[in-house]
């Protein structure tokens, strides 16, 4: 028999996880800006929650590195040029050896899957202009399909805890439509690459790929 307590520790958990990813959704669309404060009484009201799970939340953004502690309160954190360069340095290496992995140990199944998200990226590429959170969906699942198909599972979780910083909305708004649709075709080489089974070509393409957006991310970043 379930105990009377169970469902209602449920709607905890569930309300818990609903502000927490309310609020982390929230920071990568760009709503709440680098530097911005975030007052518990304020979010508390916004998402018509008490305090505690906001008070919570907040906790876990913070250790997950997307606000930062200041004086009687939290802010969004703004990441300095040296540190988005130095993120996507550690995506460089770990995700290019991860694109060479799935080359090797990819399933026929996992080849199709990226076949799929591939196509789908094309008759999104079709469109004269790219919706920003779009772009940044599309790049995610292609990226965590790649790396989920390395087979490393430690691989997977270590770029995991680092992807919040690698690619978010306030990025990808610095891309002009050409070089939104320049990154997509280089999905297309580097899917290719996994699917002829070439792992060299796969991380060599993956590394350029991560490459061309640092350098483009950095220059523009104010």
């Amino acid at each position: 028999m379930e105990s009377r307590t169970e469902p209602d520790a449920r709607r905890g958990t569930s309300l818990r996880e609903a502000v927490h990813q309310g609020l982390r959704d929230a920071i990568l669309h760009g709503r709440y800006r680098p530097n911005q404060r975030l007052v518990e009484l304020e979010l508390a009201e916004e998402l018509n929650a008490s305090r505690t799970p906001v008070r919570e939340a907040l906790q876990r953004l913070g250790s997950e590195g997307l606000i930062v502690r200041v004086r009687r309160g939290w802010a969004v954190r703004e990441f300095s040029k040296s540190e988005i360069r130095q993120i996507y340095e550690v995506r460089l290496a770990l995700e290019g050896y991860a694109a060479r992995l799935a080359a090797e140990r990819a399933s026929d199944r996992e080849l199709d899957e990226i076949g799929a998200l591939i196509d789908e990226q094309l008759r999104a590429q079709a469109a004269d202009v790219i919706p920003r959170d779009l772009l940044v969906q599309v790049n995610d699942r292609f990226h965590d399909c790649i790396v989920a198909a390395s087979g490393n599972e430690r691989l997977v979780e270590s770029i995991r805890h680092s992807r919040t910083y690698y690619f978010n909305y306030r990025l990808a708004a610095l891309y002009s439509d050409g070089q939104a649709v320049a990154s997509l075709d280089e999905h297309v080489a580097i899917a290719a690459a996994v699917r002829r089974r070439a792992g060299d070509k796969a991380e060599l393409l993956t590394r350029e790929h991560i490459t061309s957006a640092v350098e483009l991310i950095v220059d523009r970043l104010i």
